[in-house]
């Protein structure tokens, strides 16, 4: 890492403008499928339990990827990772854009989520190497506003094309970013660290991901059968003792997949908690609120689709700010303002459901994404500051396997709910089932507020 009042070379800005183009190119993709969904179901003749594993298992392989992001940071050239990570995406991209059903679609995607589980934790450690501490909150906020583009455009970009083009269009229009993307990076990207041999911990891996895999299929069974079915609690159980093992393993292991050790530390356990659960809840809405909007307010793929937009450009503009605050300020003030944006938002989802229109949505989602900016890379920056430099990777690692498992927890719990509604028909089951999302969501939110004070008398009491 540089010294404090060492000016960051143009080199350094090109190589994470790289990498944050390539993770850009992968979430602008993700959020664009969620509003077609609908259109796929009918094209390839699915059901919602179906098509929303094109989210939920690309998050989860995105996650399982970055849980073995720290190893391979340690293990390979950082060029050398960000080739195969660039690549990768390429050949995902035109297996989808050329897929002839929808299992051709899904392994296209899935290509895509190795691609993505390589370039983010990359750009973050780069940030985290190459950038000096007091100028991190800033960097991680312009490398946070970059990839925060692609939410604020994927569902516009993804409707907008879909209802006036083909949903294969999404894919190709977005080869040519990647292209550019990848040329840069390739340039300038470096590192401070040189690789090392080590061995790969596959019994933990294998136990972890295992583990992972079993929430998502329990959660995913429930909106088949039921929140009371066997096959529901059944994966539950199996995941918790995957869990115990993958920790067991762990701690006795010399080359830990991950280090336990930075779990012993309160203020990384819970800025950690508050970025699964604020990620949980957001890639909830944003598999929910277009569904909602097609289903139960019959609008359009592109009205879906602009309607989160002003929210997620907002965020996308606040985040260079945000983490200038973290930079000058305390972490308290950033948080705190942030809690207040996030638990009005979400219990205001709660309350008016009955009287959500476009209009409404799209400015309860606007507050709650204005909350998600002060809090979400400013929670990763303040941890990942706690830990020792050598640490740094594992915890990088951690922060964003459970990003991305958080996104596609949420995405599988909403589907589930909704397809769980009580009612009489279609509509009302799908109103139904939006309102026990909106309550968890709120319920969530409260969770996290909670954890934001926590961390601050945390640190009053050690500061």
């Amino acid at each position: 890492m540089q010294k404090d009042n060492q000016p960051v070379s143009l080199h350094v800005k090109l190589a994470i403008l790289g990498l944050a183009g390539l993770a850009f190119c992968g979430v602008l993709i993700e959020t664009s499928m969620n509003v077609t969904f609908p259109t796929l179901m009918q094209q390839f003749s699915i059901s919602l339990n179906k098509v929303q594993w094109l989210t939920t298992a690309y998050l989860l392989l995105v996650a399982a990827t970055i849980s073995i992001a720290a190893f391979i940071e340690k293990r390979f050239i950082f060029k050398k990772i960000f080739f195969w990570a660039g690549l990768l995406f390429i050949i995902g991209v035109i297996c989808s854009a050329l897929a002839p059903n929808f299992l051709i679609l899904l392994i296209g995607r899935l290509i895509q989520a190795l691609s993505t589980g390589l370039a983010i934790p990359l750009l973050i450690t780069e940030i985290m190497q190459q950038i000096p501490q007091k100028k991190q909150g800033s960097y991680m906020g312009i490398g946070g506003m970059v990839i925060a583009l692609a939410p604020s455009l994927g569902p516009t970009y993804g409707g907008v094309i879909t209802q006036d083009l083909s949903w294969r269009l999404i894919f190709w229009f977005v080869l040519p970013i990647d292209l550019i993307a990848w040329l840069i990076g390739l340039s300038f990207i470096e590192q401070k660290s040189s690789p090392s041999k080590i061995p790969f911990a596959w019994k933990q891996f294998i136990s972890l991901i295992l583990a992972l895999l079993s929430i998502t299929v329990a959660v995913n069974n429930a909106g088949i059968y039921g929140w009371t079915s066997i096959k529901f609690y059944g994966f539950l159980l199996i995941a918790v003792i995957l869990l115990i093992v993958f920790i067991k393993l762990s701690t006795n292991s010399r080359q830990a997949l991950i280090s336990i050790s930075i779990f012993k530390k309160w203020e990384f356990v819970c800025p950690l908690l508050i970025y699964f659960l604020i990620q949980f809840i957001q890639l909830s809405l944003t598999f929910l609120l277009p569904n909602y909007a097609q289903l139960i307010l019959k609008k359009g793929v592109t009205i879906s689709g602009i309607m989160l937009l002003c929210g997620s450009l907002i965020s996308a503009i606040l985040q260079p700010l945000t983490g200038r605050m973290l930079d000058s300020f305390s972490v308290k003030i950033p948080l705190v303002i942030g809690a207040f944006f996030l638990i009005t938002s979400t219990i205001s989802f709660t309350i008016f459901q009955r009287y959500l229109s476009v209009f409404l949505i799209a400015a309860l989602y606007v507050i709650y994404m204005i909350g998600f900016s002060f809090v979400f890379n400013n929670s990763l920056t303040y941890a990942l500051q706690k830990l020792p430099l050598k640490l740094i990777s594992d915890g990088n690692a951690v922060f964003n396997t459970l990003q991305q498992y958080a996104g596609s927890l949420g995405t599988s719990v909403a589907s589930a709910l909704l397809a769980n509604g009580i009612g009489t028909d279609g509509k009302q089951s799908n109103y139904t089932g939006s309102r026990h999302i909106f309550i968890l969501n709120f319920i969530s939110c409260a969770i996290v507020v909670i954890l934001i004070f926590s961390i601050q008398r945390k640190k009053n009491k050690y500061n």
